[in-house]
């Protein structure tokens, strides 16, 4: 692509660029300009405007003296592109040297603090291998440790972005593979810790610990989820204790009320329960 950045009169960035889809932020590019170019057609030229959640965001982009909330205008020439293969365009052996190789880029961004485009690596080797099917014995056992390694650092990175449920969801695919896997566990153990789900976590880090007794990381977050359990306890305690308390007061109350307001009414009735009462009494004698 060619294109020119513009922040009203002000050009802050002109450049050619060739990259690759869901990797502009390692060029500073916004992600709405992303999606805008995946419309477009070879040789078109357009002019984008860009509102502050496509582009930049409350954050702002310092490098260029963008301020927070900004809203930009692209102007692009989209020169040429090529178009990834589909999963069904691709065999086996191409499936699986693809994975390897987007497996280590994965790795890398996850290295360099960037769990968005590791995430997006880690996500293609899952639907590259996950319907493949009728492979040799050392395919197979290739593509399913492929898949799980990218469920296992797919939950890294969505527990980096706090996108918990996200991390949960892999957690439990990778757990499919293989039912003991150790980071597996712990990962999902973390992941029901941050969103108060502390028995569920507690489980996942015990089995941890009788899986591989050496974990210390494990024994220290079993330690976390013990003390939460017995401060939740502590406040349903306390919120229950306080909640009978009130309807007792609010019992009392109205009974006070009863009987101060309406005597008359509650002798009256106290007298036709004993009438009652004593006519059924003498009818079944």
């Amino acid at each position: 692509v060619q294109f020119e950045g513009r922040y009203g009169d002000h050009v802050f960035d002109t450049r050619e660029l060739r990259f690759e889809i869901g990797e502009g932020d390692n060029y500073d590019l916004p992600h709405g300009l992303e999606k805008a170019i995946q419309k477009m057609e070879k040789s078109e030229e357009s002019v984008f405007y860009l509102k502050p959640n496509y582009g930049f965001g409350s954050a702002g982009k310092e490098k260029f003296q963008i301020p927070p909330g900004a809203e930009l205008q692209y102007e692009v020439k989209l020169k040429s592109f090529e178009k990834a293969k589909e999963s069904w365009e691709m065999n086996t052996d191409e499936k699986l040297e693809q994975s390897c190789i987007v497996k280590e880029r994965g790795t890398q961004y996850f290295k360099e603090g960037k769990y968005k485009q590791a995430a997006l690596q880690y996500k293609k080797i899952v639907s590259w291998l996950m319907h493949e099917s009728g492979l040799s014995d050392e395919d197979d056992a290739k593509a399913k440790s492929l898949r799980l390694a990218a469920h296992l650092n797919l939950a890294m990175c969505h527990l980096k972005l706090k996108e918990f449920s996200q991390a949960l969801e892999n957690c439990d695919k990778a757990l499919e593979l293989d039912s003991n896997n150790e980071k597996g566990l712990f990962r999902r153990g973390e992941a029901h810790l941050a969103v108060n789900d502390f028995e569920l976590a507690r489980g996942d880090f015990q089995k941890v610990i009788q899986l591989y007794p050496s974990n210390k990381a494990a024994k220290v977050q079993l330690v976390t989820c013990q003390k939460k359990i017995r401060e939740q306890h502590e406040k349903d305690k306390k919120m229950y204790a306080n909640m009978f308390q009130r309807l007792a007061d609010k019992d009392f109350k109205s009974s006070s009320t009863l009987q101060t307001s309406h005597p008359e009414d509650a002798e009256m009735k106290a007298e036709q329960n004993g009438v009652e009462d004593k006519f059924e009494v003498d009818t079944e004698a």
